[in-house]
């Protein structure tokens, strides 16, 4: 796929079009993109982002072609959501919210960009099961009941996913900390059983994640190394012959000469394991739905 295929529409409308109905929801690794995907037109952009990760750049296309596809396939009873902004120390934290809000965790915006508003409920019986299934899995978590709200890898995204009050239960779910992938594997592997219950999982992330190289952003400017690593994320999905074959593939990926140059801290990176170890089961597949520059999403336990 050329550079040229993976911002057009059709390219990712098609292997929406193929994702699988009845029977076990696929598990999602999504491009969650920057809080520029909902900035208002009306103001200049603050980052030089905006041609993949503006408002009318291909990642919030392909976010409200998503969202569209995720509810009418599967009508799933509850979202579970994991995010790249965060992570818990020693347990993981599960949102048991009735209703949820929101953390403006960015900083030095505009002051509309801090009235972004994205209404949702929780579920606490899900974020029970969700707690329940992990410390069946020896994964020390707990319910968190107040406090923290949805980020912005989050309510972004979703703004543009779906429609607000948004009908799904969202329950935000941390990472582990120590952002190691096997135990990331882990973490994702405990929830499988939900796919087979109506819930939705999605891991959110993006594949080129830096401040300090701006041409990276931009395939149009990025130096050959960030796009040899991008294809090695998209070679190791598409050429694995089982679900073992695969995530090895993905783990050797952290060792990518460029790996460090895309990802100076892996935060953004190693959410693709929750999703990959939730699509883990016997048999399941895994493609690349959108191969967007800085913004690929995959499909996992297809």
């Amino acid at each position: 796929m050329t550079v040229a295929d993976s911002l057009d529409p059709s390219s990712w409308r098609k292997q929406l079009d193929a994702l699988p109905v009845g029977g076990r929801i696929p598990a999602f690794f999504f491009a969650h993109g920057s809080p520029l995907l909902i900035w208002p037109e009306r103001l200049p952009a603050s980052l030089p982002l905006d041609s993949i990760g503006g408002p009318r750049g291909p990642n919030a296309q392909f976010l409200k072609d998503f969202g569209k596809t995720l509810v009418e396939k599967y009508n799933p009873k509850a979202i579970v959501v994991f995010s790249a902004h965060w992570e818990t120390h020693g347990q993981i934290e599960v949102m048991s919210y009735e209703r949820n809000h929101l953390l403006y965790d960015y900083y030095n915006f505009p002051e509309e960009m801090y009235r972004v508003k994205f209404e949702s409920k929780g579920s606490p019986a899900v974020a029970s099961r969700i707690v329940e299934l992990l410390q069946r899995n020896n994964i020390k978590t707990r319910t968190l009941r107040q406090g923290r709200g949805l980020d912005h890898g989050v309510f972004v995204p979703f703004k543009l996913m779906f429609p607000t009050p948004c009908p799904i239960p969202i329950i935000e779910v941390s990472m582990d900390a120590t952002l190691d992938p096997e135990r990331l594997l882990e973490l994702g592997r405990a929830l499988i059983p939900l796919r087979d219950e109506g819930v939705l999982i999605l891991s959110g992330g993006l594949t080129i994640h830096t401040f300090k190289e701006w041409d990276a952003w931009n395939p149009k400017t990025a130096p050959q190394g960030f796009k040899d690593f991008e294809k090695s994320i998209v070679d190791s999905v598409n050429n694995s012959m089982t679900t073992v074959e695969r995530n090895e593939n993905l783990k050797e990926i952290m060792r990518h000469p460029f790996f460090r140059r895309a990802h100076p801290r892996e935060e953004h990176f190693v959410p693709i394991y929750i999703a990959a170890g939730a699509g883990s089961s016997d048999g399941d597949g895994a493609y690349v739905l959108a191969d967007i520059h800085s913004a690929i999403s995959i499909a996992f336990g297809v």
